[in-house]
């Protein structure tokens, strides 16, 4: 039977998604400027399955995409309410079983977190805006203190021995404008009580940005790899203490 394949480059790891179904297609083609010809990084099988609602616990309208990760051998097993998948980093192979119905992003999401953390990487939930050499990286703030040109979502942040680098990915929010440069980001805006903006120090900033992390991978040593890059992160760039937020959802806190 056909299968549809897709390769996507999302912040400098490629996927390749193959499928008998075209819903992973119609994903990966919303997102055009991530569509990549260059050899992939990992193969991402894809099955659907019909009985997914007959064999496991019955699934509502709205399920967790926070993950479990657990280590088989060399392979992790990652779980959800809706999918699971077996996962080979080294080898770049994912076999995946995913429920009738549900679309590919949200396993997308966990699998790139995985291969970037690898890589140095962490995907934050932040919007960022100025200049590519001089940008705002704004991490759980409403969207009325942020420019309304900012580019919205899941975003991919390195940091480097001179610079913190962000990186667009295929999860950001639909209206923002395509972005295939990487912007050098100098200032960090972050929520807290203070009536007007301050600048904070390292520990308090680090205490702020755990929670806008996806931590796909939840055991010690992953925790520890996160950790120490969002300490690499706050101590790099200059924070500041701007308005304040809801709490955080569980899904998206570290540890």
């Amino acid at each position: 039977m056909t299968r549809h394949t897709d390769t996507v480059d999302v912040a400098g790891v490629v996927f390749r998604l193959s499928c008998r179904f075209p819903k992973p297609s119609f994903w990966a083609r919303r997102h055009p400027e991530f569509i990549s010809g260059r050899r992939p990084d990992a193969t991402v099988l894809i099955e659907y399955d019909e009985d997914w609602r007959r064999t496991r616990r019955p699934i509502g309208d709205t399920v967790s995409d926070a993950a479990d990760v657990r280590r088989d051998g060399r392979h992790l097993l990652v779980s959800t309410g809706y999918y699971r998948a077996v996962v080979d980093v080294e080898r770049g192979r994912v076999s995946v079983r995913i429920a009738a119905g549900f679309e590919v992003s949200g396993l997308m999401r966990t699998l790139a977190a995985l291969w970037l953390l690898e890589r140095g990487t962490l995907l934050l939930s932040a919007a960022c805006f100025g200049s590519a050499a001089s940008a705002t990286l704004a991490c759980r703030l409403d969207a009325g203190l942020v420019p309304s040109s900012a580019v919205a979502g899941w975003l991919a942040v390195t940091p480097l021995a001179n610079e913190v680098r962000v990186k667009s990915t295929p999860f950001v929010e639909r209206d923002a404008p395509p972005r295939s440069r990487a912007w050098r980001a100098t200032t960090l805006w972050l929520p807290g009580s203070a009536p007007a903006p301050r600048s904070i120090g390292a520990a308090p900033a680090l205490r702020a940005l755990l929670p806008a992390i996806w931590q796909a991978d939840r055991r010690r040593a992953a925790v520890e790899r996160t950790l120490d890059l969002a300490t690499r992160i706050v101590t790099a760039l200059e924070c500041r203490e701007v308005g304040v937020i809801a709490e955080p959802a569980e899904e998206a806190l570290v540890g």
